[in-house]
């Protein structure tokens, strides 16, 4: 009776480890950081387009030459969404690019939760950092080196959630109808300039357009000078920190940890905290073998 009650009382601490090891690290998703939030604006040139050089880009996807197009489409002002976020943080400028398809399917975790089987498109945009001061000012020094994004299009559903309150240097928006992704932007770096360890941002269509600024004039500094001026339109999308996970490459899968151990922080933890539940059920159950055998042979000897 000994030895059945001890062996119970093993394989319910076997249980019990094998559940905490999972809940911790099997089933819940990682976390995404704060900061960066952006709400990224149209941007509309004042006279002719400028024109320029291609750049060389490096991500986690690889090294490729892209070429630029002839004006901006995006100003992206730091922003904070519902009190999460950092209005210090670099504003970005994104020109559209011409790049390589990349043929890969991630999976994206956001405050908004997490997409499966999310299909990377053709590269569509690359973000620099700016400095911004409303015409006739001019930014006061130039822009920092980090962050630049390469940015591929992405599709999906739009995200079940309540309209949110995004705050910007131009104000504060509420109401704000979050609508599908339209792109995931991965750390690069431009021609040597640039960090891959800084957070990924998805961005997302902003379906009810919120209040903004009258027409604005702005100047701009990035790394190709200063640009002058150029037109704020209206607010078009809100882009959020987000983890990736590369889950298959031209629909064969990957090895996620690889892909984690890249970013530093993704949701790496389900392949790991199986293995180790596993091995603390192989050691527990020799432990509940080898207790309730010592146990037989003991009372045997009497």
């Amino acid at each position: 009776m000994k030895t059945k009650n001890l062996c119970l009382v093993a394989t319910i601490m076997a249980l019990s480890m094998v559940t905490g090891l999972l809940t911790s690290s099997g089933t819940a998703h990682a976390q995404p950081p704060l900061v960066p939030h952006y709400e990224c604006y149209d941007l509309l040139p004042t006279g002719p387009p400028a024109i320029f050089p291609p750049v060389t880009l490096e991500t986690q996807f690889g090294v490729e030459e892209v070429g630029l197009g002839p004006a901006p489409v995006r100003l992206c002002l730091p922003a904070k969404k519902n009190g999460d976020g950092d209005l210090n943080v670099p504003h970005v400028e994104c020109l559209p690019i011409a790049g390589d398809e990349v043929d890969k399917v991630v999976r994206l975790t956001t405050q908004f939760g997490v997409q499966e089987n999310v299909r990377v498109g053709p590269p569509i945009s690359m973000c620099m950092p700016a400095t911004k001061a409303i015409s006739p000012q001019e930014p006061q020094g130039p822009p920092p080196l980090v962050p630049h994004y390469e940015c591929y299009a992405i599709s999906g559903t739009a995200p079940v959630s309540p309209p949110v309150t995004i705050q910007t240097q131009f104000g504060t928006h509420q109401g704000v109808v979050v609508g599908p992704p339209t792109r995931l932007c991965l750390p690069a770096i431009k021609n040597g300039h640039g960090n891959l360890n800084v957070p990924h941002v998805e961005c997302f269509q902003i379906l009810a357009d919120p209040p903004g600024p009258p027409p604005v004039l702005v100047n701009l500094w990035t790394q190709f000078g200063l640009q002058t001026p150029w037109i704020v339109g209206p607010a078009l999308e809100l882009c959020v920190p987000a983890l990736k996970q590369v889950l298959a490459v031209g629909g064969v899968a990957e090895v996620a940890g690889a892909d984690a151990a890249a970013m530093g922080a993704t949701d790496s933890g389900g392949s790991s905290g199986t293995t180790y539940a596993v091995i603390a059920v192989a050691v527990v159950g020799l432990i509940v073998l080898g207790t309730g055998g010592w146990y037989a042979r003991r009372r045997r000897s009497r």
